[in-house]
């Protein structure tokens, strides 16, 4: 049963946004698994990230448990869909920068700016949880950015075709869960900030230029500041 003190209102945004997590922790799981695939010589690594994953998706269920809250898987994986199917693509066509891209600096940004911003409201269970898996994820955009900086600035082109794809479903994706973000306490327009800074990071630590990745960033910056009117 749900604990006292949340209402129907956090309960139900709590289902959701929860979900989102499990689902997108189970699908950097099997993403890692997959990248494994493509990039056979650093195999072991790869499984040992995606074994992180899994592991953030079984802590992140029992946050939901804890609360009494079931998580509205179904709506999460509908939301998930057509960034897993352009990652799926990429490994099917063996594209590994934008398979890359799309997991290690995209959603692990999206990870990253998520937890950050759910820092400050979250339970006592969850709170350490939070810091374990925010630790967890900087070695997850550590691992990508560092591949893609070996190849740059050859793969400066691919990265930026990427973003373009799979940056606007991200923020699709934190539109369409605004108020759900809203009820639990997080504020939708830092988190599409924390996002858009964390990516630029990501970006500049592969090797593109401050101005450069800011000019990058900046086609994103009408979608955000309308997401976060």
């Amino acid at each position: 049963m749900p604990q006292p003190h949340l209402s129907p209102a956090y309960c139900e945004a709590y289902s959701r946004i929860n979900a989102l997590v499990i689902v997108g922790e189970g699908l950097a799981d099997s993403h890692f698994r997959l990248l494994a695939s493509l990039l056979p010589e650093d195999r072991d690594d790869l499984r040992w990230l995606a074994a992180m994953e899994g592991r953030h998706a079984r802590d992140f269920a029992g946050c939901g448990r804890e609360l009494g809250i079931r998580p509205d898987l179904p709506l999460a994986q509908r939301l998930f869909a057509p960034l897993h199917h352009l990652f799926r693509e990429a490994v099917r066509t063996g594209d590994r920068v934008s398979a890359l891209v799309i997991q290690c600096l995209i959603v692990e940004s999206f990870a990253v700016a998520a937890y950050r911003c759910y820092q400050p409201v979250a339970d006592a269970y969850a709170a350490p949880i939070l810091q374990e898996v925010l630790d967890d994820e900087s070695v997850h955009l550590d691992y990508g950015a560092r591949w893609l900086a070996a190849w740059f600035p050859e793969v400066a082109a691919p990265i930026a075709a990427c973003c373009e794809r799979a940056v606007p479903i991200v923020l699709a994706m934190l539109n369409a869960v605004r108020a759900d973000l809203t009820a639990i306490g997080i504020d939708p327009a830092e988190l599409v900030g924390e996002f858009v800074g964390c990516f630029q990071a990501a970006i500049e630590a592969v090797g593109f230029e401050p101005r450069q990745a800011r000019g990058l960033v900046a086609r994103l910056a009408g979608q955000a500041v309308e997401l976060a009117a």
